[in-house]
């Protein structure tokens, strides 16, 4: 038998950016003595597209891409069911269906080169060099790889298939092992010291018998042995991108001088920890936080772009660690050898955190921001408020970051009123930066709401409509393999009567993010106790309004959310004066909330002006 393995990225991942979970492995695997390549395949099929724009637009939706290859794996007779055809994808995948209508056409056109692809793939790859091949599966790459790997099975029932990934987890990756009985292993949860005891225990012999994290066949039985384990992080070796580099190179030379890498620097969710967001299912039932030192993470990330020529470093993080705002950031930051750092953390940041963030690197960053109402902020467990959420937006325009985030809604016992505070709020803050979409909640496996769905109210909890689309199996076994879920919810209120108002808003606002010359509030501080705020919001009351004295020491304080009581005795200090009393000054910053120019949660007030002489030009990025 050759020992050597083959690990498979499919479509639809993205081709933006690499696997860092193949990457990790490749490594891992070689440095057990055994040799490893990754094939990207989904570069691959991108390229054979001649398409990249609309390969790229179905690896950003759910489900939708699995529906292409569904004729590969099920048969040219499924895809030509009511089912199983592309006729009646729309309705459950899109609230109305029209995006992807407007590339239905597309898909048929990709469905119809999704058989040339596999065969070129079984002639091209010599797959007798391999004795292990296995599969990452995330999100929309279960079909297409589980295509692949049967067609190798028919043609090498020799061969070791393996399946990892989100699509594999708890009782999807049994479901999996139970419905195709051409896949041998499916890897449960940390696969970096399971897959390579297995891979080198079978080349020696042995079947994956006693390794944690590994459910497999064997007499006709599903064995499955729970989890794998967790690895020390600083021990794990550097992933290896060289074939990744060399896909693009071949296939999407376009991609190469802005291809990132994909590193990961921490596991699982410290936020998670404390107060897990109800929505979430990424870390499976797995918390555990955990992350590298900042020495190794710095030694890593200089390294690795020093080998592959890059200069844009994505991090997978759930949450980026806080103590690397005083160690790992700053030190990238010195270094200045990036020249892109994208990562997730969250909005309650502070400016300086913000400052930070731009010195290392940042541009792009997802704040996972949510919502505008501390109600539904409450409700969902993010740890944040509204006043938190603007201030963020409002530092990150002024630091030049853009963060893309979304607004959700549909979740059980949320307040519709809350969604009409939000509709009022958005000319407010018509000069920070956008969300990208407002969209519903998805319900997804191992979240506390599915997790806890008698608690929430949930009932009737299925797999998502799509997957009647993809898969020819009945309800039990696509509620197995399912990974996004619909429900039902007693007494809930019309959604689109109150989220219509909001998505109007929103959608307006973007539109005007468009032009040359976005909306803009800004305030500049002059001699003599005296603050001008210049104001160009299509909500304005004034182009210019002038503070003195107190009021507009507090307009300037006020940058960052601050309690009346404690601004009040901040100012006497300052300004020497007992005059600046609690309710004086209230009254004043409650005119300033009037006019639009501040916000007031409680007894706290917060100034939506960007302090004049910020330097953004957006024009290009909208």
């Amino acid at each position: 038998m050759m020992q050597r393995v083959l690990l498979v990225n499919m479509p639809f991942a993205s081709v933006r950016y690499p696997s860092p979970a193949l990457s990790l492995l490749r490594s891992l695997v070689e440095r057990e003595g055994v040799s490893c390549d990754v094939a990207y395949l989904n570069i691959f099929f991108q390229a054979a597209t001649g398409r990249p724009e609309i390969y790229e637009g179905i690896a950003d939706f759910m489900i939708i891409g699995e529906a292409v290859f569904g004729a590969e794996l099920f048969g040219a007779q499924w895809a030509q069911t009511e089912r199983g055809s592309l006729a009646k994808l729309a309705a459950p995948l899109l609230p109305d269906g029209a995006k992807l209508r407007a590339i239905r056409n597309s898909l048929l056109a990709l469905r119809s080169k999704a058989g040339p692809f596999i065969r070129e793939c079984l002639r091209t790859i010599n797959w007798n060099d391999y004795g292990v091949i296995g599969f990452t599966s995330v999100y929309s790459q279960h079909v297409a790889s589980l295509a692949l790997a049967r067609h190798i099975k028919q043609n090498w029932p020799e061969k070791i298939i393996a399946f990892g990934g989100a699509n594999c987890e708890e009782e999807m990756g049994q479901a999996l092992l139970r419905l195709f009985p051409f896949v041998d292993w499916v890897f449960n949860g940390e696969a970096d010291l399971s897959f390579p005891q297995a891979v080198t225990g079978w080349f020696a012999g042995k079947p994956p018998e006693g390794i944690p994290g590994v459910a497999y066949r064997t007499e006709g039985r599903i064995i499955a042995q729970g989890t794998g384990r967790s690895p020390e992080m600083d021990g794990l070796p550097y992933p290896d991108f060289k074939d990744y580099f060399a896909a693009l190179n071949q296939w999407a030379p376009a991609y190469r001088p802005m291809a990132p890498i994909s590193l990961e620097l921490s596991r699982g969710c410290w936020w998670g920890k404390k107060s897990q967001c109800i929505f979430c299912g990424l870390n499976c039932r797995a918390l555990n936080y955990r992350r590298k030192s900042a020495s190794r993470a710095e030694s890593e990330i200089k390294t690795l772009t020093a080998r592959f020529e890059v200069e844009r470093v994505i991090l997978t993080d759930s949450v980026v660690d806080m103590s690397f705002f005083k160690t790992l950031l700053p030190a990238l930051a010195k270094w200045g050898g990036l020249e892109e750092l994208f990562l997730e953390a969250k909005a309650n940041l502070s400016r300086e955190q913000v400052r930070v963030l731009q010195t290392a690197g940042v541009k792009l960053f997802q704040p996972g921001i949510e919502s505008l109402d501390t109600e539904i902020l409450s409700l969902m467990r993010k740890g944040t408020t509204l006043l938190q959420n603007v201030q963020f937006l409002k530092w990150a325009r002024e630091y030049g970051l853009y963060p893309t985030w979304n607004l959700l809604y549909g979740f059980p016992g949320e307040n519709a009123a809350a969604y009409d505070r939000m509709a009022a709020l958005i000319p407010l803050i018509s000069h920070l930066c956008p969300p990208m979409d407002v969209s519903p909640m998805l319900l997804v496996r191992f979240s506390p709401l599915f997790e806890q769905r008698g608690q929430w109210g949930l009932q009737n909890v299925r797999a998502h409509a799509g997957y009647a689309s993809v898969y020819p199996f009945d309800p039990q076994d696509l509620d197995e393999l399912a990974y996004f879920f619909d429900f039902n919810v007693d007494g809930q209120a019309d959604i689109p009567a109150y989220i219509g108002p909001l998505k109007q808003r929103v959608q307006d606002w973007k539109q005007s993010w468009k032009q040359p010359h976005p909306p803009a509030l800004t305030f500049q501080q002059q001699p003599g106790e005296r603050v001008v705020i210049f104001d160009t919001r299509p909500c304005r009351l004034d182009d210019r309004l002038d503070l003195e004295g107190a009021l507009a020491a507090a307009y300037a304080a006020c940058d960052a959310m601050r309690p009346v009581a404690a601004l009040a005795s901040d100012l006497r200090e300052q300004c020497g004066t007992s005059a600046t009393d609690e309710n004086s000054l209230r009254q004043g910053l409650d005119e300033l909330v009037a006019r639009g120019l501040m916000l007031r949660e409680g007894d706290h007030y917060l100034s939506l002006a960007l302090s004049h002489g910020y330097d953004w030009d957006v024009s290009e990025e909208w």
